[in-house]
């Protein structure tokens, strides 16, 4: 996640916000219990990136190293429900939804390892693993579009091609997850922002790109896991944003702490529902 959300224009919002879908709103998720696998899909959050261990760990650059990631969190939370439950984590730094559906992981195309390797597209292993394990993962989660606006600066009409890119390219995803998975729960992740540190303005182009990931997760009977509310609306801020973020650092690291990282685990097992069973 190394985007630089914008303060967008009032005009905008409401044009983008207009554009999702009028069911959104009324969509019920069917609850579905963790099964045997747990499918972890997205960018460099997914994969549990920390800028210093990166550093730290060059050139081999183990995936070994990055094992405190939101991922390894819940897949924790999820083991004490049954723990023969099995993570598969795909995730790839620096995806966006366009690299997601056509491939190559921009990490392994810059010669590094993720925790499970595959060729081509991440949506592509994704829909191979379901398809070869049918009935038997729930749940699967996803954090997808930040890397999306990275590119945009401050150039607030290349961030709303960007998000209008989002929620074409989100609905596609999700709608292959769920027709691949129909028993599965899936969860989405609503990002927080880093840069409020130093411009709480930025928090409109996140809850712009949350809305639209919110929408496109209703659409096929699926949660969102809220990042934004724990990171972004405490009442200590920006305090609060350097003790789950790296931002505030040398290295102005735009990935969760460990103790960020749990917080998002946190919102995604609230999300799941699956408290019920533990």
């Amino acid at each position: 996640m190394r985007v630089r959300f914008l303060a967008l224009l009032a005009a905008l919002s409401l044009l983008v916000l207009a554009a999702l879908p009028a069911s959104a709103s009324t969509s019920n998720p069917k609850f579905n219990p963790p099964k045997s696998f747990y499918l972890a899909l997205g960018d460099s959050l997914a994969f549990g990136y920390q800028q210093s261990k990166f550093i730290a760990n060059l050139p081999t650059e183990n995936p070994s190293a990055f094992v405190t990631g939101y991922v390894d969190d819940f897949a924790g939370m999820l083991q004490g429900i049954d723990p023969a439950i099995e993570t598969v984590n795909l995730g790839c730094p620096d995806e966006t939804t366009s690299s997601f559906m056509a491939g190559g992981c921009p990490y392994t195309d810059a010669g590094f390892r993720l925790h499970r390797a595959y060729g081509g597209a991440q949506l592509d292993a994704a829909i191979n693993f379901l398809k070869s394990h049918p009935g038997q993962v729930s749940p699967i989660t996803i954090d997808l579009g930040a890397n999306d606006a990275n590119s945009c600066g401050a150039d607030q009409t290349c961030f709303a091609g960007a998000i209008a890119t989002v929620r074409q390219n989100m609905g596609v995803i999700l709608s292959m997850l769920r027709a691949a998975a129909p028993g599965a729960e899936i969860i989405v992740m609503e990002y927080y922002n880093p840069f409020a540190v130093l411009d709480p303005g930025t928090n409109a182009g996140a809850e712009l790109l949350n809305s639209v990931l919110a929408g496109d997760a209703a659409l096929v009977r699926g949660r969102t896991a809220d990042a934004f509310t724990p990171f972004n609306l405490a009442s200590d801020e920006p305090a609060t944003l350097c003790a789950l973020t790296l931002f505030c650092t040398s290295l102005h690291d735009v990935h969760a702490t460990d103790a960020g990282y749990l917080v998002i685990a946190q919102q995604f097992w609230s999300a799941s529902g699956y408290g019920r069973l533990g």
